[in-house]
C-alpha cells in the first residue's frame, strides 16, 4: 500500500491542486520513492538473510537475524517508512504537498498517508529487527526530538493556515515516531493513540480551512 499510495497522490495534487501543484506533486513523489528505496533494500536484505520469499510477517519474525545484520538493516527500513511519516530532514515534501493539494486530498494526506510511516515502523521495522531498534533507539530519539521542535517552530512562523497545519503535522508525527523509539509498551500505546487522534484532528482542521477558503478566498 506504501507504493500504491504514491501515484494517486501525484495525480490528485498535480491535476486538481492549486498554486505550485506540479512542483509539490513531483517533490512528494520523488521523496516517497526515496523512502521506498530504503524499504526495498531492507526487504531484499531480509530475503537474502532468511531465504523466505514471502511478506508473511509471522514467518519473517520467526527467523533469528544476527545483531550485526539488524544494526544496518533497521535504519534503512526505519528511514524508509520515516520519510512518509515526515521524519526530519525528509519532511519537506509534506508542507508543500498539503498547501497545494485540494481540501479532500489534504484530509486524506494527513489522515491516512502519513500514518503509513508510523505503522510500518511499528509493524515491520521494530517487530522484525528488535536488536537493531535497540541499537539505534537513542539516535532516532534525538532525531525525532528535532522533528517535534522544528515542526513547532515552523508552524509558529506561518501566515498560511495550510502551511501552519502542515508544519504542526510534522511536529505531531515526530511525537508518533518518538513514542515508537522508546521501545516500551507505554510509548507504543501513546504512538498509536497519537496516530488516531492526529488523523481525526488534522483531517477535520484541513476540512475547516477548506470551508473558510471557499467562503473568504483567503487562508
Amino acid at each position: 500500500c506504501y507504493e500504491v499510495a504514491v501515484l494517486p497522490m501525484y495525480l490528485l495534487i498535480g491535476i486538481w491542486g492549486t498554486g505550485q501543484r506540479k512542483y509539490a506533486a513531483m517533490k512528494l513523489t520523488l521523496m516517497l520513492l526515496l523512502g521506498s528505496a530504503g524499504i526495498i533494500v531492507g526487504f531484499l536484505a531480509l530475503y537474502h538473510q532468511s531465504g523466505l520469499a514471502t511478506f508473511d510477517l509471522l514467518a519473517l519474525g520467526s527467523v533469528h537475524y544476527p545483531p550485526a545484520f539488524q544494526q544496518w538493516v533497521f535504519p534503512a527500513i526505519f528511514i524508509g517508512f520515516g520519510v512518509i511519516g515526515a521524519l526530519y530532514p525528509f519532511h519537506t515534501w509534506s508542507p508543500d504537498g498539503h498547501a497545494s493539494a485540494p481540501t479532500g486530498v489534504s484530509m486524506l494526506h494527513a489522515g491516512v498517508l502519513m500514518k503509513l510511516g508510523g505503522y510500518g515502523v511499528l509493524r515491520i521495522a521494530i517487530y522484525l529487527l528488535p536488536e537493531g531498534a535497540k541499537h539505534w533507539a537513542l539516535a532516532f530519539l534525538v532525531l525525532t526530538t528535532i522533528n517535534i521542535v522544528y515542526g513547532s517552530l515552523g508552524a509558529i512562523r506561518q501566515k498560511d493556515l495550510k502551511y501552519f497545519t502542515a508544519y504542526s503535522s510534522v511536529s505531531h508525527c515526530g511525537f508518533i515516531l518518538f513514542g515508537l523509539c522508546t521501545l516500551n509498551l507505554m510509548g507504543f500505546k501513546g504512538a498509536v493513540i497519537q496516530m488516531f487522534s492526529h488523523g481525526i484532528m488534522t483531517g477535520l482542521f484541513f476540512g475547516l480551512i477548506g470551508m473558510v477558503y471557499g467562503r473568504t478566498h483567503t487562508r
